[in-house]
């Protein structure tokens, strides 16, 4: 008799289940309902022009946190957008453990049409350009070269002109207690060999007869922006390795450079050629508290580097070097840049 009793109470809970259960499903189907509606007015565009593009591009940086690496990725993105394909940026975000090759080979995995990658000198990464190569992949190399892998194209700087330009640049700064000039190279960029050979002989050149400069390179081994960073701000710290000229080829060296330039009451003293169009180095210029910054024109890389892919893909083919162009900021156009930059934003 006692358990005739139970029998209606689990019943209800049979009958509250199977409404709970039905219910249920009909939200699904009204949840799956609303979303392709969305879809067909328009409201989720970004998810259906996603699967328009015709080609998916990777651009992998060495510090894609940068201004010089966000510039570059702006204007890659919005001409990869003319040729109706899609540019995701990978590597170099703080905290990401990840390697340059290891970013390779994921867009490898990923099957992408096409791979933009910054060399680190590494065999490794030469031989993740040419796995790509052979899984008919195109690679294109920028700001540093690999020319001894199988990449399909390379985009940056002539390194007999850089070499050239920085040289010149050099003589302008000479005064006359100027005895030592640095050049800062990190391990790695292999083009930099190159460009620093010519920079040498262009200063060593254009001496008055009887003058006498030495010209030196000093390699940052360091990994992170902070390691390069001590390393720097060592060689200001001691009075036998402070330079009278210090010349920068890369945006961090260049950002350390100047603050321990600052911190170590050095401006004036020692004169710096800094590298990259950054508002900080810009405005650096522009206030007379160092002579130049050298700096390559971004715009024109990213957009290279997507004519590159592009040309492979319409012709077949495409050429194995695109050159960008260098400029010099001095006080006298530093304001120009600045302007450019707040019409950008």
């Amino acid at each position: 008799m006692k358990r005739l009793r139970h029998l209606p109470i689990k019943k209800n809970i049979v009958y509250i289940l199977c409404i709970i259960l039905i219910a249920l499903i009909a939200a699904t189907l009204l949840s799956w309902r609303f979303y392709l509606r969305t879809l067909e007015t328009g409201e989720w565009e970004d998810a259906r022009s996603a699967a328009r593009y015709s080609r998916h591009y990777a651009m992998i940086a060495d510090d894609s946190e940068s201004s010089l690496w966000q510039s570059i990725y702006r204007s890659a993105l919005e001409a990869a957008n003319r040729q109706d394909a899609c540019l995701e940026l990978l590597g170099g975000w703080s905290g990401d453990s990840y390697t340059l090759t290891d970013y390779v080979n994921i867009a490898v995995a990923s099957k992408v049409d096409g791979i933009i990658v910054k060399p680190d000198g590494t065999v490794r990464l030469r031989q993740a350009i040419d796995e790509a190569e052979q899984s008919g992949i195109p690679v294109i190399t920028v700001l540093e070269d690999e020319s001894d892998s199988r990449r399909t194209s390379f985009v940056g700087l002539n390194s007999y002109q850089t070499g050239i330009t920085y040289g010149n640049q050099i003589l302008n700064c000479i005064r006359d207690d100027t005895e030592k000039v640095l050049v800062l190279l990190r391990r790695g960029d292999t083009g930099k060999d190159l460009v620093f050979k010519q920079l040498k002989a262009t200063v060593q050149e254009g001496l008055e007869p009887g003058e006498e400069l030495s010209v030196e390179s000093y390699t940052v081994t360091a990994g992170g922006s902070f390691d390069a960073e001590k390393a720097i701000r060592e060689l200001f710290h001691d009075e036998d390795t402070r330079p009278d000229v210090l010349v920068c080829m890369n945006e961090t060296d260049s950002k350390c450079a100047y603050y321990a330039m600052v911190d170590y009451n050095q401006v004036g003293s020692v004169q710096l050629i800094g590298y990259y169009q950054s508002d900080m180095m810009v405005s650096a210029v522009q206030k007379g508290i160092i002579p130049m910054v050298v700096t390559l024109d971004a715009q024109q890389v990213g957009e290279c580097c997507i004519e590159a892919l592009d040309e492979y893909y319409e012709m077949g083919h495409v050429s194995s070097y695109f050159s960008v162009d260098l400029n010099i900021i001095t006080e006298q156009n530093a304001a120009d840049y600045l302007q450019e930059d707040a019409e950008d934003e």
